[in-house]
């Protein structure tokens, strides 16, 4: 839909432009309407942005600002969360705008800063998406919006922010001679912004460091190191040593948002950096320590962010736009003929471009939370069971999984059971239990705790329909492997569905180790030790560990799944040889494990009603 009012709008446009070329136009306009255009211009497009998380690297800050509205920034699941750009200097800013996907924040602030750290708000409210217009008026360099709630479970994401504000006043350009004195071009020549190819036979006094020669597509870029004290080095000290401000951290961010790194991971906040990562420095970036050559690491999923922070990045190279149209011989067409062609190539335009989106629109995690169908069908359905066992005088059974098969549910029991109160049906081995969809939506449901099902997590759509497995029947270690980034995707979804859920209880949830995602909502421990003694009954909750346990973890894990009233949940990211279930998430988007269908993870189906 967005994709057709953007190019509805170029329509209007486009027919207004026909019509209006067929009138006179005054060769004067009033002084004072072109000085009232100059009084608020765009500043924000192209400048460098930062955001506190990212939800992929494929949903970079830089989309927020590019000027496309088919690109987005995504945060991660969790809050709160903000996104600030660079306008480059001090300004007055009269407006901000935000067009939102989707996913968006019912409780915001915009902020405004002179240093990017002191920051001053300037409106605060709550929101419903769409599209926000905030006018305001203040004074900084760096605009933040400061979200601290959002819509739903996904993360923040917005399309474009605009900032708006007044045009930085042109100076008075004084009167050079026309053959500059030797020494005045040495002197330029020396100046830190100056660009290194630019300065033709440089003396030995004025070569930047390191020196700017390599094989094709070199860039400068630093290693990042630890200071004295065994600490990580930070951003904006990096950015004080080799561009002599502190505030331009954002734009070595910017640059390297997007890299995966050499141990295969993405900078996601810029606050916590490790050493051993690179980053892409500015071009006018100097000192010892920079080094220039290919960016080490492995090759992004996504092209890699070479262009500058200033660069604007389009669809269509306007120059190619222009050569192309000149060189073609167009037709002469004049007054209606004119529009009616005009509008019947745009409308083949509009049909490509949905059909593009179509094709290559990114799939959003949301779909799997608490508000699609499948989550309110499986939850009804959970309900209408436990009304009509409590009915029949009869106990609800175990489940192992749920299973959604066109138009009706079936429920994979822990332990045969029969008879099965009604809409239910029994199989013959009495380990599974079916019902038609139409009958758990209307028929009669329990209020009560769904407690019992807390674990149950969507895993994805098979070939037959959804699969939904209770992960608490594991009674061990889960492990889920397969590359990096896609099983912390696969975490992210499986976190998402045991906090999110209806019928979740929302878990503790502790991490322990590193390289794992960062979401704010959960705790980060440095080892299992840490945790060891709270890992007993009650309600549990849900531990995800970045390697194998050792042999004695191994043994007191064991130890804790022989009672029944221990209710945790422990995912090992990578192979674990004491796994009771194991999953294997693959780049294609299936998520395999040997005694369950494989599922599509990543298919956007959740929104399917039975029987489609």
């Amino acid at each position: 839909m967005r994709a057709v009012r953007a190019v509805a709008a170029v329509v209007l446009t486009a027919l207004a432009g026909s019509v209006l070329a067929t009138l006179p136009v005054p060769s004067v306009l009033p002084v004072q309407s072109a000085q009232a255009a100059e009084e608020v211009v765009l500043l924000s497009q192209g400048r460098p942005t930062v955001a506190s998380s990212l939800e992929k690297p494929e949903f970079p800050a830089r989309n927020a600002v590019d000027g496309d509205s088919q690109t987005r920034w995504s945060s991660a699941f969790s809050d709160p969360q903000w996104l600030r750009i660079d306008l480059g200097r001090t300004t007055v800013v009269h407006r901000v705008e935000i067009d939102w996907e989707v996913s968006y924040a019912t409780d915001h602030r915009i902020e405004l800063s002179l240093d990017g750290e002191t920051w001053e708000t300037h409106w605060f409210g709550t929101g419903d998406g769409g599209n926000d217009v905030h006018n305001i008026r203040g004074t900084g360099r760096y605009v933040r919006m400061y979200s601290g709630a959002r819509s739903g479970t996904a993360g923040n994401s917005i399309w474009e922010m605009r900032v708006y504000g007044e045009p930085e006043k042109k100076a008075a350009t004084p009167t050079r001679p026309a053959s500059p004195k030797p020494e005045q071009s040495a002197e330029a020549s020396a100046e830190p912004s100056a660009t290194p190819e630019a300065s033709p036979s440089p003396s030995p006094e004025a070569s930047p460091v390191p020196s700017r020669s390599g094989p094709p597509g070199s860039v400068l870029y630093y290693v990042i190191g630890t200071e004295p004290d065994g600490t990580v080095e930070k951003l904006n000290d990096i950015s004080e040593r080799f561009l002599g401000d502190r505030n331009r951290w954002p734009e070595i961010a910017e640059l390297t948002e997007g890299h995966r790194q050499p141990d295969g991971e993405y900078m996601t906040d810029p606050r916590k950096p490790r050493p051993g990562w690179v980053l892409k420095m500015p071009k006018d970036a100097t000192g010892k320590g920079l080094r220039f050559g290919p960016l080490p690491g492995y090759e992004p999923p996504s092209p890699s962010p070479s262009a500058t922070p200033s660069a604007s990045p389009s669809p269509v190279d306007v120059s190619d736009a222009e050569a192309a149209s000149s060189s073609v011989p167009w037709p002469t067409i004049g007054g209606a003929g004119a529009a009616v062609l005009v509008l019947g190539l745009l409308v083949g335009l509009a049909i490509w471009l949905v059909r593009r989106r179509k094709r290559h629109e990114p799939f959003d995690d949301s779909l799997l939370r608490t508000d699609t169908s499948a989550a309110w069908t499986v939850d009804r359905a959970l309900r209408v069971l436990m009304a009509s066992c409590e009915r029949d005088g009869l106990e609800v059974p175990g489940t192992t999984g749920v299973f959604i098969e066109g138009s009706s549910l079936r429920l994979r029991l822990t332990n045969p059971a029969s008879p099965a109160p009604e809409p239910w049906t029994v199989s013959e081995d009495g380990q599974s239990w079916s019902a038609p969809l139409a009958k758990l939506q209307s028929g009669a449901a329990s209020e009560g705790s769904t407690a019992q099902f807390a674990r149950l997590v969507n895993l994805g759509m098979g070939e037959t329909g959804r699969v939904l497995v209770n992960f608490s029947v594991a009674r061990g270690v889960i492990s889920l492997d397969g590359p990096t980034r896609v099983r912390h995707e696969v975490l992210r979804r499986w976190l998402g569905e045991l906090t999110g859920n209806p019928w979740s209880n929302e878990p503790r949830v502790v991490m322990v180790g590193n390289g794992l995602p960062q979401p704010e909502q959960v705790e980060h421990l440095a080892g299992i030790e840490q945790v060891v003694p709270e890992l007993e009954v009650g309600d549990g909750g849900v531990l995800v560990l970045s390697q194998a346990p050792s042999a004695a973890q191994q043994d007191m894990l064991a130890a804790r799944f022989a009672s029944p009233e221990f209710t945790w949940v422990v995912i090992v990211l990578g192979q674990s040889p004491s796994a009771r279930w194991r999953f294997t998430a693959g780049d294609d988007g299936w998520l395999r494990s040997g005694f369950l269908p494989d599922v599509r993870f990543d298919e956007q189906t959740a929104v399917r009603r039975g029987g489609e």
